[in-house]
């Protein structure tokens, strides 16, 4: 399943609600299009992708290279349960790690625990964007 360009474009459109410059954080990366389509909308945003399956990984990471946005985009292998309370523990500047945004594009059926680690673990930004794919069905 691969975003399409009307997807992506409704998706920019909720961005635009995001401070400049922000973090944007996507859970379930797949081969990386949606985190590349966002990385070249927003060429000041960090993106951090979190991806399960290690396939899905190699492909992303050989998509984002071959792409030249390197520097934007860190995508991470791993359950997002795992992975969250690790993002909270880096810092940026001085400050703790905030996101202005939030994609969140795997299970439907599990981002209701996403949140409430993303909540804990304080990675949510004061006026964050939270953009839900997949809620009325999964895959």
């Amino acid at each position: 399943k691969v975003a399409g360009n009307l997807k992506s474009e409704i998706l920019c459109g909720s961005l635009r609600g995001a401070s400049a410059g922000v973090k944007l954080l996507e859970i379930g990366t797949y081969c990386g299009y949606t985190a590349l389509r966002m990385a070249a909308a927003f060429p000041s945003v960090c993106i951090s992708t979190l991806e399960v399956d290690p396939i899905h990984v190699i492909i992303a990471r050989n998509m984002v290279a071959l792409s030249g946005l390197v520097q934007s985009l860190d995508v991470w292998t791993g359950h997002s349960k795992y992975l969250l309370p690790r993002l909270a523990q880096r810092w940026m500047h001085g400050q703790p790690l905030q996101y202005g945004a939030v994609l969140m594009d795997r299970w439907g059926s599990e981002y209701h625990n996403d949140f409430i680690v993303l909540q804990r673990s304080q990675l949510l930004g004061p006026s964050v964007v939270v953009v839900a794919d997949q809620v009325l069905w999964t895959g």
